[in-house]
């Protein structure tokens, strides 16, 4: 009898990111961060806030933007949500793990919708490279994780090239 095979995923949908978190995020729900790997959660963590931080400034400066950036600012929240869920808190209180997570830093957005769009492309360019260095150093389940978020923030950079 011939076995059952599963039909290929789309590229799209793995590096959209609309398939990966859930599937990558269930590989490595069954452990919180391991103690070396708190700095860099907190980390993601912190980029993650300050994009949505970002979203949400642009789309209050120009509503106009609103059906363009919103499913960006849709997949940051639930980057968030993940990241959160692996974080343990009071794990960073411990000498030398550097786990406290910080506020939100409050984001200027250009007056003009161009340079806005140009902003928040920069800030996901950014936050790509700076996962995909993250996953290069983090144990292997915090590694798929870091990698399919960094996917994705590269996929909204390439996507905000287009809208601009």
């Amino acid at each position: 009898m011939p076995e059952a095979t599963t039909p290929p995923v789309p590229r799209r949908a793995v590096l959209g990111g609309t398939l990966a978190l859930p599937l990558l995020a269930g590989c490595a729900a069954e452990a919180d961060a391991p103690r070396g790997d708190v700095s860099t959660l907190v980390g993601a963590i912190a980029s993650e806030q300050d994009l949505i931080a970002s979203y949400e400034a642009a789309r209050a400066a120009h509503a106009s933007l609103a059906r363009r950036i919103d499913p960006f600012l849709a997949h940051h929240r639930e980057h968030l949500a993940v990241l959160r869920r692996h974080y343990v808190p009071g794990s960073g209180d411990r000498a030398g793990e550097g786990g406290r997570i910080p506020a939100p830093r409050a984001q200027q957005i250009p007056a003009e919708a161009r340079a806005a769009l140009a902003r928040l492309r920069e800030a996901e360019t950014r936050a790509a490279n700076a996962r995909a260095a993250d996953a290069g150093k983090a144990d292997p389940g915090l590694a798929q994780l870091l990698a399919s978020i960094g996917a994705c923030e590269a996929g909204h950079a390439a996507a905000l090239v287009r809208t601009s």
